[in-house]
């Protein structure tokens, strides 16, 4: 065998998996493949998976509502659903605003639809398909796959560092700690994590990470100005989902009005476990766990479980409600 044969062999072997993925996501996606058939067998077989997993994943929610005394009150719960709804549609937002501050532009109606039917790859485990999927499908409207993966680890750092920075102000409003004066010493979490999204240090540490999977570098850095207004950004999106736990929770039972800021701050906490856990598909049970735990030290443990769930299961009603209008949008809008 040919020294280049046997060089080919072992660059084939070192591939990742997201590389794997990646290619075959691309060829799939390819405009005039020679097997339209076999390409729309696995689109639909992936649409099929994903379907699956989200049907499984409500039915496992639904089992695991305690038994509670339900009330609703219509003007709590209407505050929740339109803060869940904004939630979403900020984030979709920002992520078109990543995108054209990496140096491309993606239109409203489909950079949209991208967004939102990436976030149904949530519910496959690993949550590869999020990012291939996302990819893919912003590459048929123009955007190269390396400012795509570039804006994809811009989302997930500014979304984590900004969920901790936060979540630093819920341990320091803990009931079990407010005797404690050292409590205060989680606030040196805030300028770690400004420190670690400046881009003399995020560039390297995400340059050094892409590359053990396979990847190029990032095609540009972000200016911190622009990492500091994404950040403040993401926190008006944790404040909108904050409030909207509260209003679903005052919705189903009696809530002090000073408990706000608490079960506010107790959603990014939950969301940085589910980002921990990231194997499990959209944090199935750790998130929800994670949230009712939070949730007990004010509310008690089986409502803070019963909200817990009855939450996410809304909260998906809602996502889903979310990805078929903008879908639709986007095909309104070829």
């Amino acid at each position: 065998m040919r020294r280049g044969d046997a060089s080919d062999g072992d660059s084939a072997a070192r591939e990742t998996l997201l590389e794997r993925a990646g290619s075959a996501a691309a060829t799939i996606s390819a405009p005039g493949s020679q097997s339209s058939r076999r390409r729309a067998v696995i689109q639909y077989g992936v649409a099929a998976l994903i379907f699956g997993c989200l049907i499984a994943f409500v039915a496992r929610q639904w089992s695991r509502l305690p038994e509670f005394d339900w009330r609703f009150e219509a003007g709590w719960l209407a505050l929740a659903l339109l803060c869940i709804v904004a939630f979403y549609v900020i984030q979709g937002e920002l992520w078109r605003v990543i995108v054209r501050w990496l140096g491309e532009h993606i239109d409203a109606r489909p950079g949209r639809a991208v967004w939102g039917k990436s976030l149904l790859a949530r519910y496959v485990p690993t949550n590869v398909l999020l990012i291939v999927g996302r990819v893919v499908m912003a590459e048929r409207y123009g955007v190269p796959r390396r400012v795509t993966l570039a804006s994809i680890v811009y989302e997930l750092g500014i979304a984590v560092g900004t969920a901790l920075m936060l979540g630093a102000y819920f341990l320091i409003d803990l009931p079990g700690l407010q005797d404690q004066p050292a409590r205060f010493a989680v606030l040196v979490v805030v300028p770690g994590v400004l420190c670690g999204l400046h881009p003399r240090i995020f560039g390297p540490l995400t340059t050094f990470a892409l590359r053990k999977l396979g990847r190029g570098p990032l095609p540009r850095t972000l200016a911190f100005r622009r990492v500091l207004a994404l950040s403040v950004a993401y926190a008006v999106c944790y404040a909108l989902i904050g409030i909207g736990l509260y209003s679903f929770a005052a919705a189903l039972h009696p809530v002090d009005l000073a408990d706000l800021p608490y079960i506010a701050a107790s959603y990014p906490v939950a969301f940085c476990v589910a980002v921990v856990t990231f194997v499990v598909p959209s944090g199935i049970g750790t998130r929800d766990a994670a949230l009712a735990t939070a949730l007990a030290a004010v509310l008690g443990a089986t409502v803070a479980t019963a909200i817990a769930v009855a939450f996410r299961i809304v909260q998906t009603l809602v996502e889903l409600a979310y990805v078929a209008t903008v879908s639709a949008l986007g095909r309104r809008g070829g």
